[in-house]
This record gives C-alpha cells, sequence and structure tokens, in this order.
C-alpha cells in the first residue's frame, strides 16, 4: 500500500505567492515616494513662480496699538441709516464740499467741478480735458479732490494730477496757479489731496505720496512708505514750497482752532498728526490723535468747536482688521497684490459707515455710525452746516445729508 500512494510535490504557488508579497510593499514605497517627490517639486516650482510674479508694491513694516474697542463715545448707533441721500446716480465721488448760502460746491470722479443748487446740479469747470471714465484716461481728466472759497469768493480747487487751480463759481473762468508738472525740492507731485487756506492767503497743500497718484491710492496705503508731504503755496510769488516729509498716506488738512497748528490725517497709520505754526516747536509734526477707529480722510470744523472726521474703513478690537494684521507683514502685502486688483482687494474689507468728533485735545467725543453700511458705507468728508452734516464721498453715486434734529434725543 505504502509503495502505491504517490508523493505529493509541493506547489509552486507558496513561493510565488511569497515573492509577490516581498515585491508588493517595495513598489509601492518606490510609488509613494515618487508621488511624494512630485508633490515637492510642484511646490518648490509654484513657490518660485510666485516668489518671481512681480508685484507693484515695495511694502514698509509698521504696526499699529491695538484696535479700540467700540465703546463710550464709539458705542454703536444707527444716526447715518437716518441720512438722506441726494442725487442718486447722478453725482459721483463728491469728495470734498463747500457750502455757501445754499449752494454746494463739488468735485466729482470725471474731473468736473459742479454747483447743487435748489435740487439742480450745474457743471462750472471742467480742469482736465476728454476723454473721461476710463482709469488710463484719469492723469489728463483731472481728479479734483480739496475745495475751499478764498477771501475774494474764488474756488480753489486742488486736483490730485493737475495742480492747483482758481475757479470763478459764476462765470467758470479756471485759472491755473501752479502745475503740478513743476517739481517741488526735486520731486514732481503725484498724489495731491486736500488743501486749507489762510488769512493771509497762504495754502496749505497735502500730497498723500510722490509716488502713487489717485487711481493708485489702495497700493499707495498698503505699501505705507512714508513719501507723503506738507505744501504750502504763496499767491503773492507763485512758489510752492515744501514744509514736511514722511507722511504714510497725508490726507485732510484742517486749521486747529486757536490757529497754532495745522492738523493732517495720515490715513495708513490710522491717527491724525499736528504741523506746529508757531512757538519753540514751529515747523515740528507731532501725534494729535492715535490709534483711531478707522483710516481717516478728511478733517473740518465742527459747529460745537471740534472736528469731524470721516472714515474709509474702520478698524475695532471687536473685528479683524485686515490693514493692522498685515502692517507688521509686508511680505503678505506683496503677495496679495501679485494676485489681486485694487478693486478686488477692498472686497474685503467690511461696509460700515462711520465718522467721529474730535475735541481740542484729540479725543473721540462722539461718534455716527451705519453698521449695515447701507446707506453710508463710508464718508470722505463732513460740512457741519446750519444744523445738517453733509456727508461727501470718494466714489458712491450720491451725496448724503443728515439733519441733526433727527438724533438730537438720542
Amino acid at each position: 500500500m505504502s509503495e502505491g500512494v504517490r508523493q505529493r510535490r509541493p506547489l509552486q504557488m507558496d513561493s510565488n505567492v511569497k515573492h509577490e508579497d516581498t515585491k508588493q510593499p517595495a513598489k509601492s514605497l518606490s510609488f509613494k515616494r515618487t508621488l511624494y517627490a512630485s508633490f515637492i517639486s510642484c511646490i518648490v516650482t509654484l513657490s518660485l513662480i510666485i516668489w518671481l510674479l512681480p508685484s507693484p508694491i515695495e511694502p514698509v513694516a509698521y504696526s499699529m496699538p491695538e484696535p479700540p474697542s467700540f465703546e463710550g463715545p464709539l458705542t454703536p448707533n444707527d444716526h447715518l441709516q437716518k441720512a438722506d441721500r441726494l442725487y442718486e446716480n447722478k453725482i459721483l465721488g463728491a469728495e470734498s464740499l463747500v457750502i455757501d448760502g445754499d449752494h454746494v460746491y463739488t468735485g466729482t470722479e470725471d474731473g468736473k467741478i459742479v454747483d447743487i443748487h435748489k435740487g439742480t446740479i450745474r457743471t462750472i469747470a471742467k480742469l482736465g480735458r476728454d476723454p473721461c471714465g476710463r482709469f488710463e484716461d484719469e492723469p489728463t481728466c483731472g481728479r479734483p479732490l480739496g475745495m475751499k472759497l478764498d477771501h475774494e469768493g474764488y474756488l480753489i480747487v486742488v486736483d490730485s494730477y493737475l495742480g492747483l487751480f482758481k475757479v470763478n463759481v459764476a462765470t467758470g473762468d479756471v485759472y491755473l496757479l501752479w502745475p503740478s508738472t513743476a517739481p517741488i525740492n526735486g520731486k514732481v507731485p503725484r498724489f495731491l489731496n486736500d488743501l486749507y487756506i489762510m488769512p493771509d492767503g497762504l495754502i496749505y497743500i497735502t500730497e498723500s505720496s510722490t509716488k502713487w497718484q489717485w487711481r493708485h491710492n489702495r497700493f499707495n496705503l498698503l505699501e505705507a512708505n512714508n513719501t507723503g508731504r506738507l505744501l504750502s503755496y504763496d499767491p503773492n510769488t507763485n512758489i510752492t514750497t515744501e514744509l514736511a516729509t514722511g507722511f504714510a498716506f497725508a490726507n485732510g488738512i484742517q486749521l486747529t482752532v486757536n490757529g497754532d497748528a495745522l492738523l493732517i490725517c495720515e490715513t495708513a497709520t490710522a491717527r491724525i498728526m499736528k504741523y506746529n505754526l508757531v512757538g519753540p516747536n514751529a515747523g515740528k509734526v507731532e501725534v494729535f490723535a492715535d490709534n483711531l477707529p478707522g483710516l481717516p480722510d478728511n478733517i473740518r470744523r465742527s459747529s460745537s468747536g471740534g472736528y469731524w472726521v470721516g472714515f474709509a474703513v474702520i478698524r475695532r478690537k471687536e473685528q479683524f482688521s485686515l490693514i493692522d494684521f498685515t502692517a507688521p507683514r509686508p511680505w503678505l502685502r506683496k503677495l496679495v497684490t501679485k494676485f489681486l486688483s485694487q478693486e478686488s482687494i477692498m472686497r474685503f474689507i467690511p461696509k460700515y459707515g462711520l465718522i467721529a468728533e474730535f475735541n481740542d485735545k484729540g479725543e473721540i467725543v462722539r461718534s455716527l455710525h451705519d453698521s449695515t453700511g447701507t446707506k453710508v458705507p463710508d464718508v470722505s468728508e463732513v460740512e457741519d452746516h446750519d444744523g445738517v452734516l453733509y456727508l461727501g464721498s470718494y466714489g458712491l453715486p450720491y451725496l448724503s445729508k443728515l439733519y441733526l434734529q433727527r438724533i438730537k434725543n438720542e
């Protein structure tokens, strides 16, 4: 019986199975290594491409204090929501306002100086030349910003691109006082912004940047390069002089109540600076108000003896602030501008209307809000006249008007 039993040969499949088992992990490991190497290579290549992509700005690092809490005189309210919208879709970018009786003078985004009177809008003058309306046309079309009436009744206007003008509001005649093509201390002005006229006729002018133009104002804000200046124009000699430098987006300007200094809004750093005119500190710059609840635009006198400031963007402790977060991170601001346009960047900024009144010590005494940003999403300037606040804007298609009686008991 035993001789008839055939011996079973070992199955070769066992060895084959073992052979496959030993090779499979090696193949899997090799694939993973290849995949990982490819991933790293892609990341390195992409990073190199991003690094080599040009950025339009060369930002500098700076820091600001923690934003203030909206409490006390900054407690939110709905006062700005009670403002009326005037001339909606009939006027665009009424940045600065001059009230003279029942006339309201302002400049528009398409380079015009207009007179708003008894419900009608009349074009007084145009400082630049057509065409207008396109980004590339702005430097020749012009952009009227700060304006004031002089003691003779002429409207003195600073055009961001073109220079300083005198306008006869009755006839529309325009006189160029000083062209922006004329260098001042070796630098040609690029971004003229606001002005103040002294009783003796001397005109102080802010220049937001010697590098960027008005049409690049967001880049100027993000770069924060301290190229803003304070200038003066003497109508008796026709000489324009550089008085102070080093401002990070110099903006609105206003004489103090006692006439001893000029207050200058420094937009990029959320503060108001003071340029002393008299005394031992004459010609020197110091801080008037720091850590503001937003980025200040223009500053004007209030009827109660203080100063109204309009804010383009708010900053508050209770809410993330893109400006504050990126201030000490210039690399991040540079990276963002490689991929996003100026308009796209502004979409990340929440809409919130805010104006604040300051006393002569630089303290906020009251504030008016539109926390929804639906009625008054931003304010460039506040003109306090006969119980009414007229609110300008650098880009809204209307003018806002708030009767103070509506919020008197609130």
